[in-house]
């Protein structure tokens, strides 16, 4: 009894090593995150690029359980771009490839400013295939023309469908080999006016339908699968599309798909004032009834995109608030938040808190595989002299009264970070 009670008075003492235990923990095979070298985020606000020319477009890949140092990353150089939402990448749950929007080229070096960057920076039209199978060392591909200014991918096993802004290439289906190269390549008939344009598409957890947002008239519509032998052949138009807010951006379906849920910005890019809302929309699968808008709930402010757990029973905004302003006006580096949220199998949702963070305009918020854990993007931080982007982590406690805790460190990546998709 006396040994075990020196043996145990030693170990209170630290006499003998703990077990290491890693300060960032997410239940995933991997992470990839998105880097624009183009701009800065207050870019956006007074389209002063402030970049450096020697810096480039990055996509970044993080293996999991993450070690001290670069091992388990990799890097390659892969155009893309921040101007937009966050479906410019798509990955398969296999992992294995990423699927790279080029909306939006690299201005010439003796470019320093835009009136608009929105409108004024040069349009890209390429979909590139980056190699991710070895995520401490992912291999660019190859690259091939999709249409002018695409806007937004997502992707249904192999089969990847596009929005473009290319009249007559509005709607890209795309089915994949296994190699990245297209086996098909189709235009589909879009069916929407030519003044309007797709700017989000979400494949629906069956794969037999696909949600879109049109900007012009800001509305949600969708379209029903006509596959013939197992092979997707055609779309049409479910219904007609419905009315929600004054900026829709972004979308996703509820876990079980029985709800498609909408953020409305409510202005453009880094700019909007108040708050932002997130909009239920009820599809009426069969065309029977018309869609409608079931629910709205105010979220944060400038609010990038959102995330829904795995189980369904939780939603988290991204909000950037007014961190992207011109670093020498009030409130400029400041105002990054996440918002938690409850979400109701009606898909209604019901605020928990807000969790302020420093770093500069987070756009990009994912869940790891059992929703126990959340990375958030950063582009950048408020910092002088070099400058980085960054990932965050969040745990994530369930149940009745579901909470948020920032953990201890974050993951250095390329300045300008602003999607993430998770491998699980």
């Amino acid at each position: 009894m006396k040994k075990v009670a020196f043996f145990a008075g030693l170990a209170a003492l630290g006499a003998f090593p703990a077990t290491a235990q890693s300060p960032i923990t997410f239940n995933a095979r991997g992470l990839v995150v998105l880097s624009d070298a183009d701009l800065s985020a207050s870019s956006l606000i007074d389209g002063k690029l402030l970049r450096d020319n020697t810096a480039k477009d990055q996509l970044t890949t993080i293996k999991f359980p993450i070690e001290r140092g670069a091992k388990g990353l990799g890097t390659a150089l892969i155009s893309n771009s921040a101007i937009g939402n966050t479906k410019s990448i798509a990955i398969p749950s296999i992992g294995g490839l990423a699927f790279v929007l080029e909306s939006r080229l690299r201005p010439e070096d003796a470019v320093t400013e835009y009136k608009d960057p929105t409108i004024q920076f040069p349009v890209g039209e390429k979909l590139y295939v980056v190699d991710i199978m070895n995520l401490a060392g992912p291999k660019a591909k190859f690259g091939f023309p999709v249409g002018k200014k695409p806007t937004s991918i997502d992707i249904n096993k192999n089969e990847l469908i596009i929005s473009t802004s290319d009249i007559g290439k509005e709607l890209v289906f795309i089915e994949a080999a296994p190699d990245g190269k297209p086996a098909r390549f189709l235009n589909l008939p879009a069916a929407i006016d030519t003044t309007n344009k797709i700017v989000d598409l979400t494949w629906h957890p069956s794969g037999d339908f696909i949600a879109f947002i049109l900007d012009k008239s800001n509305e949600v519509g969708l379209y029903k699968v006509i596959r013939e032998a197992g092979k997707l052949k055609n779309v049409e138009m479910v219904g007609k599309p419905v009315k929600v807010g004054t900026e829709p951006s972004f979308g996703k379906f509820s876990a079980d798909g029985k709800h498609f849920l909408v953020l409305d910005a409510k202005g453009t890019q880094g700019k909007a004032a108040g708050e932002n809302e997130v909009l239920v929309v009820d599809f009426s699968m069969d065309g029977s009834a018309e869609h409608k808008v079931a629910g709205q709930t105010a979220v944060g402010n400038n609010t990038g995109s959102f995330a829904i757990s795995p189980d369904g029973t939780l939603l988290v905004t991204a909000n950037a608030g007014k961190s992207g302003s011109p670093w020498g006006e009030a409130g400029a580096g400041t105002g990054s938040s996440l918002t938690l949220f409850k979400v109701a199998a009606t898909g209604a949702l019901t605020k928990v808190a807000d969790y302020p963070f420093e770093g500069i305009y987070p756009q990009s918020v994912v869940f790891d595989k059992d929703g126990s854990n959340l990375a958030v993007s950063v582009f950048e931080y408020f910092d002088y002299g070099v400058t980085n982007g960054g990932v965050e982590f969040w745990s994530v406690a369930k149940g009745d009264s579901p909470s948020l805790k920032k953990q201890s460190a974050k993951i250095n990546v390329a300045k300008g970070a602003h999607t993430l998709r998770v491998i699980p």
